[in-house]
């Protein structure tokens, strides 16, 4: 009797994964081993630059678990919802940093944390996508020289430019509070409603009647709408976040929970030892914490969300929804992760307290803000250019590798000055309007 013809493998076998998903999946699940010997096993120890190693790529695994399931997180729950939860679980690794050294009282350091984490997104991050973009362009003998926002980008940019004024306010008061805490999650919560709102109506706008002239051009130059929209949703998720929202109900939210426990497991116990192992080496190598603290821990934390912008930005259609990604990154950052760091220091010392900044802190909060402020007025015209991209960029690499409190202040006053100028010459093209319209309830 014949043999059957081997049967190809069963998608459910592999849940839907390929096997580069796989290799991914192994490879972010290899580091829970070695960061649980050094973590609970005594391994490395007295090592600190080995402990903050093992420790700092398992924080990176953890920041992709997240990433995964927060993706996974919007067919599961309402829209509302998922948006309220992808904002807190994106930033948990931001969260772990500052939070911990607030509530030890490391005021200084979670102040140094707080103000990398937002200009390394805005410096760096931003550009990024835009010369990816460029380059894969390039590449396949097209021009590629802006990217392109509209009305939809309106709240994150209204929310974002008033949360970059409102850190001007702890500027001049040189000092956080439980109430600056509520006066921005009140902001991020408006961000969320006037998200939300601004979708519903988009969805529930009634179809406008086109004449016939205009029903033979829009059938003419959209000759398979429906199915262009189903590829661009299916093409914004890559890799394992795209396999994710493709899996079975029940299996799903297994999936999810898994990758959420793996999250939180690696930042829950690993945060603190990786901190103190950096500080540690820090002083073996006579390196400021200050500065180390400032850009290591958030390069870790913001790189497996960046990574998925700059994949956008590779297939340069998607560039606008890896930029659009990026700035609700920053105006997380820029809300609540700034609300919790009040909360945390109030804990630790055990009754309401104001958390209070030192001169260097506040001259970082100041460059901070200024840079965000040029940030936004870049984006008002609804164009990202490769120009604005390098002008960002050049300026944070200039701040990075003159870590000098007088050149930081100076480049401050002039991330203003510029800012100024921009509005100047291009009041003309700002849309202001549509950001007027964003904040406007009931609209």
């Amino acid at each position: 009797m014949p043999r059957p013809p081997i049967a190809p493998s069963d998608p459910g076998l592999h849940l839907g994964f390929t096997r580069g998903d796989w290799i991914t999946l192994g490879a972010a699940a290899s580091t829970l081993v070695p960061f649980s010997l050094v973590r609970f096993g005594g391994l490395a120890q007295g090592h600190p630059l080995l402990t903050s190693l093992v420790l700092g790529v398992a924080i990176i695994a953890a920041a992709f678990f997240l990433s995964w399931a927060t993706e996974g997180l919007e067919t599961v729950v309402p829209q509302s919802v998922a948006l309220a939860l992808l904002a807190l679980i994106e930033v948990a690794p931001e969260y772990a940093f500052e939070v911990l050294l607030a509530y030890r009282g490391q005021t200084e350091l979670a102040a140094a944390s707080m103000t990398g984490a937002n200009r390394l997104l805005l410096g760096l991050g931003w550009p990024l996508i835009m010369v990816v973009a460029f380059l894969s362009a390039r590449r396949q003998g097209q021009r590629f020289t802006e990217i392109e926002l509209d009305a939809r980008n309106a709240p994150e940019l209204l929310f974002l430019l008033l949360a970059s004024l409102y850190a001007f306010v702890l500027v001049l008061k040189r000092s956080f509070s439980l109430l600056d805490s509520v006066v921005l999650v009140a902001l991020y919560v408006a961000y969320i409603l006037t998200a939300f709102r601004q979708s519903r109506r988009r969805h529930q706008a009634p179809a406008r009647v086109l004449t016939e002239t205009e029903l033979s051009a829009e059938l003419e130059e959209n000759s398979e709408p429906a199915e262009d929209a189903d590829e661009e949703d299916e093409s914004r998720d890559i890799g394992v976040a795209a396999r994710v929202k493709r899996l079975p109900p029940g299996t799903r939210t297994l999936v999810i929970s898994l990758f959420l426990l793996a999250g939180a497991y690696v930042l829950f116990f690993g945060a603190e030892p990786f901190i103190d192992a950096v500080l540690q080496v820090a002083r073996q190598v006579g390196v400021s914490q200050f500065i180390l603290i400032q850009w290591v821990a958030p390069f870790l934390s913001e790189f497996p969300e960046s990574l998925t912008a700059f994949i956008w930005a590779g297939l340069i259609v998607f560039a606008g929804k890896g930029l659009s990604n990026l700035i609700s990154s920053k105006l997380n950052q820029w809300t609540l992760l700034i609300a919790a760091i009040p909360l945390a220091y109030s804990v630790g010392q055990g009754h309401a307290a104001p958390l209070p900044l030192t001169a260097q802190s506040v001259d970082e909060v100041f460059l901070t803000a200024a840079q965000s402020l040029f940030g936004i007025s870049l984006l008002l015209t609804f164009r990202f250019t490769l120009r604005a991209a390098l002008t960002l960029a050049g300026l944070f690499l200039v701040q990075f590798f003159i870590p000098v409190e007088g050149v930081h202040v100076a480049l401050g006053w002039l991330y203003l000055a510029l800012t100024a100028v921009f509005l100047l010459l291009n009041r003309r093209h700002l849309h202001l309007a549509e950001l007027l319209r964003a904040g406007r309830p009931g609209r």
